[in-house]
């Protein structure tokens, strides 16, 4: 039978809706209609999916890794030997993970996460001559990073100055993160990953950022943090992976209103 077919069938054996399940897994009731219908090109591909299908297999009794090796035979073609990619193929790179902190990344998995290091190492680079090929009087005003998505802060949620002169930018982040339920999280600061892993409530990473923090969060509804103590304001929906860019420029613009 078919994958969602089968996940769909060990649910209502067990009494439970798609909202029963997505309380207890985090994954919104669309994208697990979505698996159920197979209907994957509307959910995110690769170890994105792969980490949903694990999780929905856990809470319905089926056996996470079975389900997942079955999903991949049927939609994700085989990889090419090495020696036979093109330097030119396209780059496939999942916004979040939510698989368990005892599954292995494969070698392919490593290598793509180096090849967008390598993406996001050239970005920065070419952000960095634009910044200084910006006249003085915009330097406020950094052009928009080209191909690298960012999530645009609201308007409504920027920081109110407290006094008539703005405050000196920091030299350096101090960045602390700690979820309050489990959340996939990945954070690249100054160009070096720092973290890649499920983090739960109760958990901590802190680390100090000079240039920039890439960060992605595969539950943002469960996601927390706090930068140089002030503690970070809500982006995102709950169960919709976000990424964001913060900087020693912008970083204020992602901390709640004092």
């Amino acid at each position: 039978m078919d994958v969602g077919a089968d996940l769909r069938k060990a649910r209502i054996a067990r009494n439970l809706a798609l909202e029963d399940i997505s309380r207890s897994t985090k994954i919104s009731s669309s994208i697990l209609r979505s698996i159920e219908n197979e209907a994957f090109d509307r959910v995110p591909g690769g170890v994105f999916t792969r980490g949903y299908l694990r999780a929905y297999a856990r809470e319905v009794g089926l056996d996470p890794d079975e389900i997942v090796q079955r999903y991949r035979a049927k939609f994700e073609p085989p990889e090419s030997a090495p020696d036979a990619v093109h330097p030119e193929a396209p780059v496939r790179v999942g916004l979040a993970r939510l698989i368990g902190p005892d599954d292995e990344v494969d070698r392919s998995e490593r290598t793509r996460f180096m090849e967008l290091l390598v993406i996001a190492g050239i970005a920065i680079a070419c952000f960095a001559l634009l910044r200084q090929a910006t006249p003085s009087h915009q330097a406020d005003n950094p052009p928009a990073m080209a191909e690298v998505p960012a999530v645009a802060p609201r308007t409504a949620d920027a920081p109110v100055a407290t006094s008539g002169r703005s405050a000196p930018t920091p030299t350096e982040l101090k960045v602390d993160i700690h979820p309050r339920g489990p959340c996939w999280v990945e954070a690249t600061a100054d160009g070096e990953r720092v973290v890649a892993k499920l983090m739960n409530a109760g958990d901590r990473q802190t680390f100090t950022v000079r240039d920039d923090l890439m960060l992605r969060v595969g539950d943002p509804g469960a996601f927390a943090f706090s930068i140089n103590g002030v503690r970070g304001r809500a982006f995102g929906r709950a169960g919709q992976p976000e990424w964001v860019r913060i900087d020693r420029r912008n970083y204020e613009t992602f901390l709640e209103r004092r």
